[in-house]
């Protein structure tokens, strides 16, 4: 298999660092674009209208080359609604009836802005569906408070997705964090749904479950740039930094946590391909995806752990850039999963592989 980013990457990378450097921190900490002025132009800009995974557009990008948007959104270490507005784009997609593809629509051109409620068994979040009733807490939702609607998968008698308007009847608090990300609690306490139910049963588990592996590799694509970044800090930090006559970049043993910023960067970017391509070629991405999850959590761990033993406590200062990544990697670990997770994951998907391939 050839493991390359899509066509247009190059092209869409190239676009994107304009764009992110108005949002990065680590050009002006007091960078604060409003969000209202992020999604306009990701609209005007047709981000948020990029991929079909339903796979009735043949004409759409691909999943890599999508990822190049979020490689420089890594790189640039911009905070941005970008992939929660496209998760639910795609669950609408692959819901594929007409209420839900209006719904995709109004997201693509930038009328609604949907955020994602996919409550996840690691953060002990459950929200329910019951006689029309929405009942439960999600954690850790990012953007909820800017939210014009939500876009929840529910449990009870059956698995459902339904969208509901933000209000006063659904609560939102802030999730305070070390990184000062915009998580929130959404929380639903006898919730009317108004509209009709978009998915039910396998059809709305399926749905979610494509649309999360699909922001999976994206967040991973994410990792990845954010490693090439901190690599080239670290790189000219170890340049400039003097001691004991002449750079620390000398050292053999600065010179290898350099180069595990790099393998840990590149490898999360090969995992991240892989995974892409079973996405976009509709085979069975689990392997990949068990891999590339693993290999990314590691990752976030390991290039934020590197390039602190080359800045030494420069690195904690608040002047440094450094710490940032180490706030953005400790929300993309819990992202990923645990290792243990992930493992049973590669396992299952492997086992199903041989026993399809013994039939």
């Amino acid at each position: 298999m050839e493991l390359a980013w899509g066509e247009d990457f190059a092209a869409l990378s190239d676009v994107s660092k304009s764009v992110f450097a108005r949002y990065s921190p680590l050009e002006d900490r007091s960078n604060s674009v409003p969000f209202a002025d992020q999604v306009a132009q990701f609209a005007e800009l047709g981000w948020l209208q990029l991929g079909d995974p339903s796979g009735v557009d043949p004409d759409s990008p691909s999943l890599t080359t999508i990822a190049g948007i979020f490689v420089e959104m890594g790189r640039a270490l911009a905070s941005t609604p970008l992939l929660d507005l496209m998760t639910s784009r795609d669950a609408a997609l692959l819901i594929g009836t007409d209420e839900a593809v209006g719904v995709a629509k109004r997201i693509g051109n930038g009328e609604s802005t949907v955020v994602p409620v996919f409550p996840s068994a690691d953060w002990g979040s459950r929200v329910s569906y019951d006689d029309g009733l929405l009942n439960g807490v999600a954690l850790a939702v990012e953007h909820a408070d800017r939210a014009g609607s939500f876009l929840v998968h529910a449990g009870g008698p059956e698995s459902v997705v339904v969208l509901v308007e933000s209000g006063s009847s659904i609560g939102v608090e802030a999730m305070p964090n070390m990184g000062g990300h915009p998580m929130f609690e959404v929380i639903f306490d006898n919730v009317p749904v108004l509209g009709d139910v978009l998915a039910r049963g396998a059809e709305a588990d399926r749905a979610v479950e494509v649309a999360g592996q699909r922001a999976a590799v994206l967040r991973a694509a994410q990792v990845y740039g954010a490693g090439l970044k901190l690599l080239d800090m670290t790189v000219l930090y170890a340049q400039q930094r003097h001691q004991f006559g002449g750079p620390i970049g000398r050292f053999q043993a600065v010179q290898y946590l350099c180069t595990d910023i790099a393998v840990a960067a590149h490898l999360t970017s090969v995992h991240a391909r892989a995974a892409a391509a079973a996405l976009d070629a509709g085979r069975d991405p689990q392997p990949h995806l068990g891999l590339m999850r693993r290999q990314a959590a590691k990752a976030a761990l390991e290039i934020v752990h590197s390039a602190h033993e080359v800045h030494a406590g420069i690195g904690y200062m608040v002047e440094s850039n450094v710490h940032l990544f180490t706030d953005a990697a400790k929300r993309w670990q819990f992202d990923f999963g645990s290792a243990a997770q992930n493992d049973a994951e590669i396992v299952s998907a492997l086992d199903r592989i041989y026993a399809e391939d013994v039939r």
